[in-house]
């Protein structure tokens, strides 16, 4: 099963457990914002995150897991202008991704233009699909709501002139910034929608695993445990996830959707105290898990915030996969 978000990586140490990141199609509505008005996308402090041993690790190709279709072919609408990609037949054409790559560019970090050009595609692809889902839910933004939300911004500028002069400089029409912040605002009702309601308990589990390259290497633990073998001696010896296996491979307490590897997490949550499931194969190697508790525990409000994150991103993928897209360059 593939992950629903990418894996970090940070100084050679694979990330297991998901932290908080910014949404990228919201950070694309709000980039040019933040440059106005100081707007800033959220972010928490990380999480404790199981690692593996870059010497040990196996690398993945996740090209086929890619699914945009791409073409060499670039074809041109009734205008003429190039069509860069179709979201479930609708355009997104040259005109709209260089307008979006110049507002964006300011931001990026991409390491050089074709690396940009592909990221801010990506974000068009799914900001156009949060735009279709809102409409099929019939969520709609009235001009009223709009221009409440454009004169908050007007007066965080100073005045109009200051205000007219920034978009003039990031080459906005004031319809068009108008029509982003519809867009923006649409998209937290969208998000609002799909996260739902997040309590201050959830369920959790608390579990351990051990980490190994290969499915024979995990079957030979797995019956080293059902002859009676230690599972954290195991762990702390033959376990590649180097910040788990010296606490004998313990996870800690998550909620399902804060582990990375989603079939991972789904076979904690399957188990009773105490039982053991492997090999569970995932992107990083082959697992043995052991769950060990369960039970409803509260949530800090840095971890209400991460799982509505995630319920979104989750979201979001699925509509990727769903979709019928076509990328043209």
């Amino acid at each position: 099963m593939c992950l629903c978000i990418p894996m970090n990586n940070v100084d050679g140490e694979i990330v297991l457990k998901v932290t908080i990141k910014s949404y990228r199609s919201l950070l694309f509505l709000m980039i040019f914002i933040a440059a106005a008005c100081s707007s800033n996308a959220d972010s928490a402090d990380s999480v404790a995150a199981p690692a593996v041993d870059n010497n040990q690790a196996q690398a993945v190709d996740d090209s086929a897991n890619d699914p945009a279709n791409t073409t060499n072919t670039i074809p041109v609408n009734a205008d003429g202008v190039q069509i860069v990609a179709r979201v479930n037949g609708v355009e997104i054409t040259r005109n709209d991704l260089d307008r979006a790559i110049a507002r964006s560019s300011f931001e990026a970090e991409a390491s050089d233009a074709r690396t940009l050009e592909a990221s801010v595609l990506d974000t068009l692809i799914e900001q156009e699909l949060i735009v279709q889902a809102a409409a099929a839910q019939q969520i709609t933004v009235d001009d009223a709501t709009v221009n409440e939300e454009y004169q908050f911004y007007v007066e965080n500028a100073g005045d109009t002139d200051s205000f007219q002069q920034w978009l003039a400089q990031n080459e906005y029409s004031d319809a068009e910034f108008r029509e982003g912040l519809r867009m923006q605002l649409i998209t937290h009702q969208m998000r609002d929608l799909v996260i739902g309601s997040i309590g201050d308990e959830v369920q959790q589990v608390h579990a351990r695993h051990i980490l190994v390259n290969t499915q024979d290497e995990a079957n030979a633990i797995m019956e080293r445990l059902r002859n009676g073998e230690d599972f954290a001696a195991l762990a702390a010896t033959l376990s590649n996830d180097v910040t788990t296996r010296e606490q004998g491979g313990d996870l800690g307490w998550f909620a399902q959707e804060e582990l990375l590897e989603p079939l991972l997490a789904s076979t904690a949550f399957s188990l009773e105290p105490g039982q053991i499931a492997g090999p569970v194969a995932t992107r990083l190697g082959f697992h043995i898990i052991q769950t060990l508790e369960v039970g409803l525990r509260p949530l800090t409000p840095e971890r209400q915030a991460n799982l509505a994150q995630l319920r979104f991103e989750n979201w979001l993928q699925q509509q990727l996969q769903n979709a019928t897209i076509e990328r043209f360059i």
